[in-house]
């Protein structure tokens, strides 16, 4: 929006709105859980997911998708830094399925601040494959999943880049947590992993690193798609719409002041 309608300093929010003006009345324009708009007509992924989403979108059940939860540690947030550590969490039927965890050597120094907040150091990776060494392996698990993590922009442009690096490309239907989380949890003021865990009762075992927050993102994603399944969005379309909707953050009431300052009781394991 910045770009096509030559605005210097636009923000999120009305890029947003301005997006859905100027494209949701044509019909070869789809909005993804991600906030991208994308033509209806996109190329076939792996798994078969895009066609199942595309050709049955109306009819698609939530509770048929699979859900490939990512989360990954890097070297730092620019655009040449590198993976770390990555974990999948498998979600499928209500269900956290697996957990896949991998030290991933960056093939450069660790910075000292991130490592004082992974935790993760040269030597602990310096012995592990660099990202092109289990980049098949990577490519398999997302293979006919919805690609899903906390803020996703981020995890998919690192995983993507990775990819790209090796001759490969990562495509598929998104989900981001963060999007999910401001539909349907309107009353939180904030949305970080963190707080979205506290809300829902979630420990998260090991912050910062790949697994622990891909395992709370997978648990905090179950809960939200039971929200979402009681407010009647059963359907991948329906789900997709919500998130396309701006938010309005109606106001504080005592209740809402007691669910951010008590966690929800965990009343099922979604655990395998």
């Amino acid at each position: 929006m910045r770009v096509v309608c030559q605005v210097d300093r636009l923000q999120v929010d009305a890029a947003e709105r301005m997006a859905l003006a100027l494209l949701s009345s044509h019909e070869e324009f789809i909005q993804r859980p991600s906030g991208h708009w994308a033509l209806r007509e996109s190329p076939p992924m792996p798994g078969g997911v895009r066609d199942v989403l595309d050709t049955a979108e109306e009819s698609t059940g939530l509770s048929t998708i699979s859900f490939a939860v990512v989360d990954v540690e890097t070297t730092g947030t620019r655009t040449t830094d590198r993976i770390t550590e990555i974990a999948i969490a498998h979600v499928h039927q209500g269900a956290i399925v697996e957990v896949f965890s991998q030290l991933v050597n960056p093939e450069r120094p660790i910075p000292s601040h991130i490592s004082a907040l992974t935790h993760i150091t040269w030597d602990m990776v310096k012995d592990h494959p660099p990202f092109r060494g289990i980049a098949t392996d990577i490519a398999r698990r997302l293979s006919g999943q919805v690609f899903t993590a906390h803020n996703a922009a981020f995890d998919w442009r690192f995983v993507g880049n990775e990819m790209a690096r090796t001759g490969a490309q990562l495509s598929g239907p998104r989900l981001c947590t963060v999007r999910l989380a401001k539909a349907l949890v309107p009353q939180l003021s904030r949305r970080s992993l963190d707080h979205v865990a506290r809300y829902f009762g979630i420990e998260i075992a090991g912050r910062h690193r790949a697994a622990g927050d891909a395992e709370a993102t997978a648990r905090a994603l179950l809960r939200m798609l039971r929200i979402a399944d009681d407010e009647g969005l059963s359907t991948w379309a329906l789900l997709e719409a919500r998130l396309s909707r701006p938010s309005r953050r109606g106001p504080c009431t005592a209740a809402d002041r007691r669910r951010r300052a008590f966690p929800l009781p965990v009343t099922e394991d979604h655990s395998a």
